[in-house]
């Protein structure tokens, strides 16, 4: 199973590129500066060009650091997307919840249609990608059957087959 229906969203998995994804926003795991680092980070900084670290500095400027669990949004720069959403997940799985939950309200909050997560502290050593869906897709779950929502697709972008097949299993065992 790579899909899932709760009330009108569409709950999606793929194994894919996560920067060349066509969502309203990307949801990118930030640090509490909001600068580059890890791999997938870096990497798409890089392809959205300079303008969107200009807004990141900006942001750092005026609320000094992002809190574990909180998110913020920015233009997406040169991706196709129009966004890109940055969620900083701490090292724990409560503040990944809060980070997911966040992410979510603020694609809401700007009424956004379509965004795409990554599995967010896949980056973090102990953090593996069955305990990132253990909580990333309950909580999507939650959100959007206690929200009256504008998405109408949510999407995990995978890198490999083991990742999709962890987060395949946890949306199995959801939709039962």
């Amino acid at each position: 199973m790579n899909k899932l229906t709760i009330k009108n969203t569409i709950v999606e998995l793929f194994i894919g590129e996560l920067i060349n994804s066509e969502y309203d926003a990307i949801i990118l795991p930030t640090n509490s500066r909001l600068l580059p680092s890890g791999e997938l980070r870096c990497k798409t900084l890089r392809k959205a060009g300079p303008e969107v670290q200009v807004e990141c500095n900006k942001i750092i400027q005026t609320i000094s650091n992002i809190p574990a669990g909180e998110a913020i949004m920015t233009s997406g720069g040169n991706l196709e997307s129009k966004y890109l959403i940055h969620a900083r997940a701490g090292y724990e799985g409560k503040k990944l919840m809060l980070a997911t939950w966040n992410s979510l309200k603020i694609a809401d909050e700007n009424a956004l249609r379509s965004i795409v997560f990554p599995p967010i502290l896949k980056e973090i050593i102990g953090f593996n990608t069955k305990k990132c869906a253990e909580i990333m897709l309950p909580t999507i779950e939650k959100y959007l059957n206690e929200k009256n929502t504008n998405l109408e697709n949510v999407s995990i972008c995978l890198e490999t087959l083991p990742d999709y097949k962890d987060f395949e299993a946890i949306l199995e065992r959801i939709s039962n």
